[in-house]
């Protein structure tokens, strides 16, 4: 009985023993747990810290930049607008002649799309666009450092401003000072001396209906295209292309003159029938409306052929390098359709006299664009 009880006695102390060295164990990893996560929370604390230091680092970085970029004046750079592709409307032209016998230029076709019109309702989309993200807020841009601006303009500067916010404020004021703001023929002004040599005729200036130049002359056979027909121009044209005609011929050339002054009527009646071939928007890329064509003036003259081809000839590429040293200009260049209003035309040219034409050809611009520039007032 004795020996029962000992063993039994024995057995529960074993059974303890096991019990203490189990909850030991337990009390153990426990423990380590409590380390390990007090160990990752602390870690864990002390990226987030860090994550907080870095995102105030980063916001006051930006306060700061974004101070800097106000106290900073930004000037605004544009591409080139000007710039367009060149027109590629059919070139096969025919004459048409009055009772004057002057002669004159047709087109055949006309592409259905027409660079001014697609230019323009790209303007009115922008212009819409804006208006809707900038309703809220007053944008002025500091347009009386340029040169050429007009302080009588300038509402119109900070309104074209607005649509073309990538544009800088001497190409703001230089298109607005041309007119850019308003459709071909939709801002249209009469001009003061229709005499002068440097008269501005284009599709916002407009000659009287009356007018009819001084001193106009017969083109001397010789220097036309011998078609049976009669030609003028103003003295001084006529003198400049005389010398220049026969400074080309010394080196085998030829140029004749293919179209020259006509009067107002005349220009009305060739308008209505290229209209009438061809519809209003065709036919304004290649005629002028009446009281607009710079032939009206007696200082234009048209050369050799009225055909795109002729960009391909020997005496195109003389008048590139020498037209501008007897006073003449190309006066619808390619790429240009946009300011001109007119495709590409490489027989027109004007007469400016010998200092405008070389101040034009070093500058690289238009007619319309330098007058913008140099001589509106």
């Amino acid at each position: 009985m004795t020996n029962k009880k000992n063993t039994d006695n024995k057995k529960n102390k074993q059974k303890r023993k096991k019990v203490k060295l189990l909850l030991r164990r337990i009390a153990i990893v426990s423990a380590s747990l409590l380390i390990i996560w007090l160990v990752i929370l602390m870690v864990f604390k002390g990226l987030k810290g860090l994550s907080n230091d870095k995102q105030v680092d980063s916001k006051a970085t930006e306060t700061q930049t974004s101070i800097d970029i106000t106290e900073t004046e930004v000037a605004i750079e544009t591409q080139p607008s000007d710039e367009t592709t060149n027109s590629t409307v059919p070139t096969d032209l025919t004459d048409l002649t009055d009772s004057t016998g002057n002669t004159s230029v047709a087109t055949t076709e006309a592409t259905a799309s027409e660079a001014h019109t697609e230019s323009t309702e790209a303007r009115t989309e922008s212009t819409e666009t804006s208006t809707e993200s900038t309703s809220k807020e007053v944008i002025n841009m500091d347009f009386s450092v340029v040169s050429y601006y007009i302080q009588t303009r300038d509402a119109r500067y900070q309104a074209y401003f607005l649509t073309h916010k990538a544009m800088s404020a001497s190409e703001i004021v230089r298109d607005v000072n041309m007119n850019l703001d308003f459709n071909f023929y939709g801002q249209i002004e009469k001009v003061d001396d229709p005499n002068a040599l440097l008269v501005i005729c284009n599709k916002y200036y407009q000659l009287p209906s009356d007018f009819t130049p001084e001193n106009l002359t017969n083109v001397p056979e010789g220097y036309f295209v011998a078609d049976g027909k009669s030609y003028q121009l103003k003295q001084n044209a006529l003198d400049a292309f005389i010398a220049m005609s026969n400074a080309a011929k010394k080196e085998g050339l030829s140029l004749r003159i293919i179209s020259a002054y006509r009067t107002n009527s005349y220009q009305a009646n060739l308008y209505q029938k290229y209209k009438n071939n061809n519809g209003q928007k065709a036919a304004d890329r290649f005629s002028a409306r009446p009281g607009h064509s710079e032939h009206e003036t007696g200082l234009a003259i048209d050369i050799n052929d009225v055909a795109q081809a002729f960009e391909n000839t020997q005496e195109f590429t003389w008048l590139g390098k020498h037209a501008h040293e007897y006073g003449y200009v190309l006066r619808y260049p390619a790429g240009k359709e946009n300011v001109t209003g007119y495709m590409y035309e490489p027989w027109h040219y004007r007469f400016l006299g010998v200092e405008t034409a070389t101040q034009l050809k070093n500058l690289g611009v238009t007619y319309d664009a330098y007058y913008a520039m140099y001589l509106l007032k």
